[in-house]
């Protein structure tokens, strides 16, 4: 009887801590812990965006809701101290543009996420107007919008893009993948501010649209403040809100493993080798729509541009392997090439630093230097 006892006792006190360390775990995590979307960001973001409204002023930064997009760049914006602007066409540029444009001007179409938009950094320094400045008689008009997917990427090339154009620019970062799949931004990165995205799905007669459902930005403030975003748009997301099961939802030791759990479901490393999963599948399908559109504009050229972030990086210099490796093998049949930016940053990086590249999260100055000049020779004539 005495043993039992004390292996019982024993048994609790093991479980005790192991659920305050759980408990410790979560509050000292970087990361948001399970329930995602429910964090403080989200919170601030909601009161931020309940409080414009009632003043009825638009939320701050240069991108806004959008009923089809889900979100997009502000037309006509220019942002504090001139480092951010944007033309009457959507356009991230300084640049007045001809229409129809001078005889012997190459014009080319970029349109993806951040780093195609170039966060971080002053109009001229996005790698986009760094192709401008070495090729004269290029244009590359710059459609790129942050926080992206590769299918709000295509969308926005069929309906903003004017043609002809003798090529169509496609940024891809790594992180794509778990975009292409999600439906509600902050289930797939847990740190986002709430926002809501269309979506393809994969069907047996190719990709189906799922539109995005909000008409307006107050249908979505309504939508997270009563928490009727997630049944809205649950239908379609690939990503779940990382809790552990409901009768574990009070247990910080449960949540713990169960965040760990999540964020390893959605590391981009893992994606891009889980090829016959959803996130890889419906990233591919997506970029083999691409050409159809671009035939539309004239143009038969598609290069995708891969950019690897700050943690891939980290990750090859501490002598990981390339996830993503065979990507140029499986773009090729659907029509596509691909200018992987990795192996001139990668080498750069061994110089100097990842520091030399990037800034926050996004390239430096530099870093787009080097994009510019991995893709240049791919617009030749």
């Amino acid at each position: 009887m005495r043993r039992t006892t004390l292996a019982l006792l024993s048994l609790l006190v093991g479980l005790g801590a192991a659920e305050l360390g759980g408990r410790v775990l979560l509050a000292r995590s970087w990361r948001p812990a399970p329930p995602f979307g429910t964090g403080a960001t989200q919170t601030r973001w909601l009161e931020l965006a309940q409080q414009t409204l009632a003043a009825g002023k638009e939320a701050p930064g240069y991108s806004a809701f959008e009923a089809e997009l889900g979100w997009c760049v502000r037309r006509d914006y220019e942002g504090p101290e001139g480092s951010v602007t944007i033309d009457a066409e959507g356009r991230r540029t300084r640049r007045k543009y001809a229409d129809p444009p001078p005889s012997g001007v190459r014009r080319w179409a970029a349109v993806g996420e951040s780093f195609t938009f170039g966060e971080e950094v002053a109009d001229d320094e996005a790698w986009a107007a760094r192709l401008e400045a070495l090729e004269p008689g290029l244009e590359v008009w710059n459609f790129g919008c942050g926080g992206y997917g590769t299918d709000q990427a295509l969308l926005r090339l069929a309906r903003d893009v004017r043609g002809p154009v003798d090529g169509v620019l496609v940024g891809l970062m790594s992180e794509n993948i778990g975009r292409n799949v999600n439906r509600y931004r902050p289930l797939w990165y847990p740190g986002a501010q709430p926002a809501a995205k269309p979506r393809y799905v994969l069907a047996p007669g190719g990709l189906e649209l799922v539109p995005q459902p909000y008409r307006t930005r107050q249908e979505l403030v309504a939508a997270v403040a009563d928490g009727s975003v997630r049944a809205t748009l649950e239908e379609h997301e690939h990503w779940d809100d990382g809790t552990p099961p409901g009768w574990l939802a009070w247990s910080g030791c449960a949540r713990f493993v169960a965040a760990r759990l999540a964020y390893r479901a959605r590391a981009p490393a893992r994606l891009w080798s889980a090829r016959e999963e959803a996130p890889y599948r419906t990233t591919l399908a997506v970029l083999g729509a691409f050409p159809g559109v671009a035939r539309g504009l004239g143009t038969q050229r598609v290069v995708v541009v891969f950019f690897p972030t700050r943690e891939d990086l980290r990750g090859l210099l501490d002598g990981g392997t390339v996830p993503w490796d065979g990507l140029a093998e499986a773009l090729a049949p659907l029509g596509l090439e691909l200018v992987d930016t990795t192996p001139a940053l990668l080498a750069e990086a061994r110089a100097v630093g990842l520091d030399g590249l990037y800034l926050e999260s996004h390239f430096s100055p530099r870093g787009n230097e080097l994009v510019a000049e991995a893709v240049r020779p791919r617009l030749a004539p």
